[in-house]
């Protein structure tokens, strides 16, 4: 089944994308990567999910990238975090074999059963819930009892609460701060020796966090690709936030270490 996974092109949207890329084959999906505004603009957004894809080292499922650009939405440009082209200055500029459609002719077009995963602000995510038959709509965002972290809000909510609301009345599940920031899945102080492009990106994402001080190091957005691909690892439960919205949120169970289960 199509898979459209909406990302504002960070480093832990990255891994969470190779990790969609790495496993779609197999899992016979077609994948859609929409290239939001968020932890960077849309236009930067949309030069790191090409240059993602052209990168990729393993055989791609059919793909194409949507650029955003032209949509108004939210952004910061979080350098400190995510590098100053956005995604760690892993991969040089590149154009990717696939094609490359503007966010007005991906709605015009979309149609029929897909799965939605959203990883970044939900600006466009009630626009995409109104066509088609989104079939299962999973999110990284919201906090319930973990601290906040931007504005008295996790990032993604902050950036734009009123469609965040509107996006979360769809059946959903919700991957919250409260479910990544778990010590088994903090990887701040782990060694990280693989050479493939997952851990090569987790690497990035460690150490950027310890240069810009954070307190521990979770993979966010690999976390609800995690859902999606294993929904035994983890239960679910009703929770409201302090803006009254009832979100499903999703509680990791397994109990394993990230690194243990990243390429899984």
């Amino acid at each position: 089944m199509r898979l459209i996974l909406c990302c504002d092109y960070g480093l832990d949207d990255a891994l969470a994308t190779c990790d969609v890329l790495l496993h779609a084959p197999a899992e016979d999906r077609e994948v859609t990567l929409v290239a939001v505004g968020g932890n960077v603009p849309a236009a930067v957004s949309l030069a790191n999910a090409k240059k993602l894809v052209a990168h990729f080292p393993h055989p791609l499922p059919p793909v194409t990238i949507v650029d955003t650009s032209a949509e108004a939405q939210p952004a910061c440009f979080l350098k400190e975090i995510h590098g100053e082209d956005g995604m760690g200055e892993l991969f040089p500029a590149a154009q990717p074999p696939c094609p490359v459609q503007s966010f007005g002719e991906f709605l015009r077009d979309l149609s029929g059963p897909y799965l939605l995963l959203s990883l970044g602000p939900m600006t466009l995510i009630p626009r995409i819930l109104a066509r088609g038959v989104c079939e299962k709509f999973l999110f990284m965002g919201g906090n319930i009892a973990e601290q906040p972290n931007y504005h008295g809000y996790e990032f993604n909510h902050a950036l734009d609460r009123a469609a965040f609301s509107r996006a979360v009345r769809h059946p959903h599940t919700a991957v919250t701060m409260d479910t990544c920031r778990r010590p088994q899945l903090n990887i701040q102080e782990e060694s990280i020796a693989g050479e493939g492009i997952l851990f090569r990106i987790a690497r990035r994402i460690r150490d950027m966090t310890r240069i810009s001080g954070e307190k521990g190091c979770y993979v966010w957005d690999d976390i609800a690709v995690k859902v999606l691909r294993h929904p035994d690892w983890f239960l679910t439960e009703q929770r409201t936030d302090r803006d009254g919205n009832l979100l499903t949120v999703a509680k990791y169970v397994l109990g394993k270490p990230y690194l243990e289960i990243m390429e899984q």
